[in-house]
């Protein structure tokens, strides 16, 4: 039960550090695509998620979701820069708020936004509610190879701003890296550790020490082994996940160009 909560809370760190894949919009702009639908093996049967279309002259993404499930976001839209690079993402959810006269909870649709900025190696986001308030910045730092090597989160508050979180990368070679993360909201935590790559960029394994309230828990938890299928334009078109010595398919893109 003890590893089964260590890990319960390590979820959003093991799920939340995946660099440099080949399945970014990048490609998929640089590319030239016109539409695609991605699918996920539900139970044996393929059902759609996410449809994507592009507006080249824009530069811009509109993400719909199409799944059954998690229906409370409803699009994504995504817009590039000159060098293609992500300049704002606007998410578009369904969110149940209190009334303008506070007298009660309507469900309603809400609007998020990130917007991005670049300036040598540094990249800024910043984040900001439905009322166009700023509620929070994040900076992220690259170095020459454009490999991050630090990332610092900040939350807004009236007349004060909190540092929340901040992350070191020590790159050891191209496909592993220390890791350390230091959490200083409650509860407040520290994780060092080594995370190993695969060929494709994603994590492959995590190995080190989760300390919360002065209690430190080894860690060393291995991810799915998948195979990526790369299509002739660099574009992400399958993804399949090895069990028992299997290959499953667990996830399926179909593009128009």
């Amino acid at each position: 039960m003890k590893k089964i909560f260590f890990l319960i809370l390590l979820g959003p760190l093991l799920l939340s550090q995946n660099f440099q894949t080949k399945d970014s919009l990048k490609i998929l702009a640089q590319s030239n695509f016109k539409a695609m639908e991605i699918f996920k093996n539900e139970n044996g049967k393929f059902l759609p998620i996410e449809s994507y279309s592009y507006n080249q002259d824009k530069r811009e993404f509109i993400i719909k979701n199409i799944s059954d499930k998690n229906k409370d976001w409803i699009k994504t839209i995504v817009t590039l820069d000159n060098d293609y690079n992500i300049k704002e993402e606007e998410k578009i959810i369904e969110a149940i708020i209190i009334s303008e006269n506070e007298n009660a909870l309507v469900k309603k649709q809400v609007s998020l936004k990130k917007k991005y900025d670049y300036s040598n190696n540094t990249v800024s986001i910043k984040d900001y509610n439905d009322r166009g308030d700023l509620m929070g910045k994040k900076f992220m730092l690259f170095d020459k190879e454009n490999k991050i090597i630090e990332s610092i989160n900040l939350f807004n508050i009236p007349k004060d701003i909190i540092i929340t979180e901040i992350e070191k990368y020590n790159w050891i070679d191209s496909s592993s890296y220390n890791y350390e993360k230091l959490t200083f909201n409650a509860p407040k935590s520290k994780v060092i550790g080594v995370y190993k790559l695969n060929k494709y960029g994603d994590r492959e394994s995590f190995k080190g020490n989760f300390v919360i309230n002065n209690k430190a828990e080894l860690i060393d938890y291995r991810f799915n082994e998948k195979i990526k299928k790369i299509d002739s334009k660099g574009n992400l078109i399958q993804v399949y996940e090895i069990k028992d010595g299997n290959e499953m398919l667990i996830e399926e893109r179909k593009i128009i160009y």
